[in-house]
């Protein structure tokens, strides 16, 4: 792990204590060891012993039995509580092997030998026993450096954590914001869809609407959730490039040709959005949301599910809108109608399936309200979620903002205000004095 190294501590030259009330008896011990690569400490008495090992480490301890004051073993067992990982040698002799043995089964003792001793025994198990404690001290250094580095290395993890958290939590927001912008710029491009036509407004924004309320009942996934509702704001988007002296007449007045152009409007619809990176999908469903569930739709008479999912959706949310809005803001009597004629011609042009998960919903609910004599004046700026919309709402300019009766939500009220500070709405925005309850709208920024 980058920021981590790992170095062992300098070691210290090992120490050994004899111990015996004898100063030949130690002469001679310290002359023996003169090889052994080790600093010696020697002392008369246990007692003297012991105040050593209060002021030097001490590796290795060799002591007397019969020493006045405290015995070899008594001196050795005091000094588990100083030194307890010390190796201890007792020199006894053989009148003493009952109480050698009881301190070697305590663990006061690792090794004892009789006097009189063998140099090279003595002296192979010293090195032996340095060596071993050595080993044993290397291995605590490195216990207590991994339990250093451990806690290093979680304080380490915690903070990259930490930081991991926060530019992950930075990175949805701006994603989120992303989202947002895109699906305000798709509704920007509706409205301007919407501009063209002269009866009903809002139509665009309409259906995207109630395709999302069709598929809250179906289980798709992001990107097939995304391009649907794309494309039902955008579905219409082929009638821009038609000429006004189509658009503008009544469909009572259609002459063939003018049909045949209106029915060219899903392929340039498709056209349009083309050449937009990821859109492919949406140009699809675009270009077959006039296909009849039958085969006799246009332009290319597909039939059943080989017209793609989200074509059959926009189908029926289309055909509702038009024939719910026909005469203006709908009633509940013109809702009801429009809900009859999707199920009337459902297996014909539309999909059953989809025609009752719309019927089950109850999608177009949202768009009736009752109207009251008793309106006001507001302030963008004053407008509440749930207000009803009493006029058709324009900007000085001539910007057509919102229909009559639509039900204001947190994000109507959002983009009104903004439009509002560049492109006022002169006289105010007229509303009902009644406030109805609305389903919150859903977060664009999910999609």
């Amino acid at each position: 792990m980058k920021g981590i190294k790992i170095t062992m501590p300098e070691t210290t030259k090992q120490a050994i204590l004899l111990v015996d009330d004898e100063e030949s008896i130690l002469r001679a011990l310290k002359r023996l060891m003169v090889e052994i690569d080790a600093e010696i400490f020697t002392a008369n008495s246990g007692q003297e012993a012991l105040d050593l090992l209060e002021k030097h480490h001490i590796d290795l301890i060799m002591s007397d039995q019969r020493m006045p004051g405290l015995t070899g073993v008594e001196f050795l067992h005091q000094s588990m509580n100083v030194v307890p990982d010390a190796t201890r040698i007792l020199l006894t002799g053989y009148a003493d092997l009952d109480a050698t043995v009881g301190a070697i089964n305590d663990g006061a003792v690792t090794y004892y030998f009789n006097k009189p001793w063998d140099d090279e025994t003595i002296l192979s198990r010293i090195r032996e026993s340095l060596k071993m404690q050595t080993v044993k001290a290397n291995n605590k250094r490195l216990q207590k450096l991994t339990t250093i580095q451990n806690k290093k290395l979680k304080n380490l993890n915690e903070s990259l954590e930490q930081r991991v958290n926060q530019q992950t939590a930075e990175i949805k927001e701006k994603h989120r914001e992303l989202a947002k912008s895109f699906m305000e710029t798709i509704k920007a491009f509706s409205s301007m869809i919407d501009l063209r036509f002269k009866d009903v407004r809002n139509h665009s924004q309409r259906v995207g609407e109630i395709v999302k309320k069709i598929l809250s009942r179906l289980e798709l996934n992001h990107t097939e959730y995304q391009n649907i509702i794309v494309a039902s704001f955008l579905h219409d988007i082929g009638k821009i490039s038609l000429p006004d002296s189509v658009m503008e007449k009544e469909q009572s007045k259609y002459t063939q040709a003018d049909w045949d152009l209106i029915k060219k409007h899903p392929v340039l619809g498709q056209t349009c959005v083309c050449h937009i990176s990821d859109f492919e999908e949406v140009g699809h469903i675009i270009r077959h949301h006039h296909e009849n569930y039958n085969g006799n739709g246009y332009p290319d008479r597909l039939v059943e599910t080989q017209i793609p999912l989200g074509s059959r959706i926009i189908r029926i949310a289309d055909a509702f809108d038009h024939q719910a809005f026909a005469n203006g803001h709908p009633n509940s009597e013109a809702l009801n109608e429009a809900s009859a004629y999707l199920v009337r011609y459902s297996g014909s042009e539309f999909d059953p399936i989809l025609v009752r998960k719309f019927i089950e919903c109850d999608a177009g609910r949202e768009f009736l309200f009752k109207e009251s004599s008793e309106t006001k004046y507001l302030n963008p700026i004053q407008l509440k979620e749930g207000m009803v919309i009493a006029a058709d709402v324009y900007t000085q300019n001539g910007m057509f903002l919102v229909p009559k009766g639509a039900k204001l939500s947190v994000g109507m009220i959002g983009r009104i205000t903004k439009i509002n500070r560049v492109d006022p709405v002169p006289d105010g925005i007229q509303v009902f004095n009644r406030i109805e309850s609305v389903e919150e709208e859903a977060n664009n920024a999910t999609i």
